[in-house]
């Protein structure tokens, strides 16, 4: 009993194990052919894909050839582009260095001029370095004038007045010995103390209606006569009369009223070119006298020489007068009787009879001289 209860579970294992080996098999062939037709139907839609590639690629390649036959001409033309870009470029980078290098040379101009400009200002400081700008200002304009030293101006003459001893910085000379007295001491305490530029020019206004007052009270016109009552101060900057002239409207009409003319460059040059100008006509009328006197002198050695031209023809005419004369009495008293004596043979040699003379000196017929009442001459000698 035990025994067939062990067959019989042996046959069920054994029915079993070739059941589940059948079952196996029938799931791995059908796996398998799953599997294969899975790889087919993989393969034929990877063919149609590589085939849809292929026909895509082609036609990519059909449009990229069209496409390189359509836009070489452009490439050709952005290559240019790209090298005239390039040219740009290093010209551009060249044209930065040397703008790198005008930009440091304008650093450098403007760091000296700094440099000056502190040495000007550190010159004009004092009295003596503005005084000297404005002397030398002045000679300038003197020159462009086309005057010259000691013949139409003096520098730094001294005179003494009842205010004291004065030295004017140039003394202009008029036609008929008048002058003109110029001060070139320029005040510039103003712009020099003040930073501000309204201070500033507040500061030169009042810096020059000092000067004003100064210079009026030394009156020039006393020590140099004649000469107009006002003395031309002289600014070496129009900007600085204009400046005092803005912060103080009534400070030139104020220093006129004084005796003091305040005058820049540009007016300074107009002063002196009328000055130029009146020397040019002094210098006209003067040659104009001269010729004149001349004319006079020369008219009344005319004269002379005429009553001498006169009197000569008269002796001339006298001398041919007398000649004939004594012609004719040469011929009517010595030649008979050296005739005679040829005869008896005393000479050989002929006697020659001598002529008359039978014209007369020639006259002045000038209307200048009476010329036109005279008769006419004789057959000139």
């Amino acid at each position: 009993m035990v025994v067939m209860e062990a067959i019989t579970l042996s046959v069920a294992l054994v029915l079993v194990l070739a059941v589940g080996i059948v079952i196996g098999w029938w799931l791995g062939s059908t796996r398998a052919r799953a599997q294969t037709q899975d790889r087919l139907v993989r393969a034929e839609t990877t063919a149609q894909i590589l085939s849809d590639r292929t026909e895509a690629l082609e036609a990519d390649a059909q449009v990229a050839g069209e496409l390189t036959a359509a836009v070489g001409p452009l490439t050709s033309d952005v290559r240019s582009l790209a090298q005239h870009v390039t040219g740009q470029d290093r010209q551009q980078a060249a044209r930065l260095a040397g703008l790198d290098e005008q930009l440091r040379q304008l650093a450098l101009q403007n760091q000296r001029l700094q440099t000056s400009t502190h040495g000007l200002l550190t010159a004009l400081s004092s009295g003596s370095g503005r005084g000297d700008w404005g002397e030398v200002q002045l000679r300038r304009i003197v020159e462009l004038a086309g005057m010259t030293e000691h013949i139409d101006f003096n520098v730094e003459v001294s005179a003494t007045t009842d205010a004291g001893r004065i030295r004017p910085d140039m003394v202009i000379n008029l036609p008929g010995e008048a002058h003109i007295v110029i001060d070139a001491k320029a005040p510039l305490n103003g712009f020099e103390r003040e930073a501000d530029g309204a201070a500033a020019a507040g500061a030169q206004a009042r810096a020059v209606r000092r000067h004003v007052t100064a210079l009026s009270k030394k009156s020039y016109w006393q020590a140099f006569t004649p000469t107009p009552r006002f003395v031309v101060c002289f600014l070496p900057s129009d900007g600085l009369l204009a400046a005092a002239g803005q912060e103080d409207p009534s400070l030139i009409d104020d220093a006129l009223t004084a005796g003091v003319l305040l005058a820049s460059p540009s007016t300074l040059l107009g002063l002196l070119k009328t000055v130029a100008l009146n020397w040019q006509q002094a210098d006209l009328s003067r040659s104009a006298q001269q010729i004149l006197d001349l004319g006079r002198d020369l008219h009344t050695r005319v004269v002379t020489l005429t009553e001498h031209l006169t009197r000569m023809g008269s002796s001339l005419d006298r001398s041919v007068e007398d000649y004939n004369r004594l012609v004719g009495s040469f011929e009517s008293r010595f030649l008979p009787t050296a005739r005679k004596l040829s005869a008896t043979g005393v000479s050989d040699a002929a006697l020659v009879d001598p002529e008359e003379l039978s014209t007369r000196t020639r006259g002045l017929t000038a209307r200048e001289f009476g010329g036109a009442d005279r008769p006419p001459a004789e057959p000139q000698l």
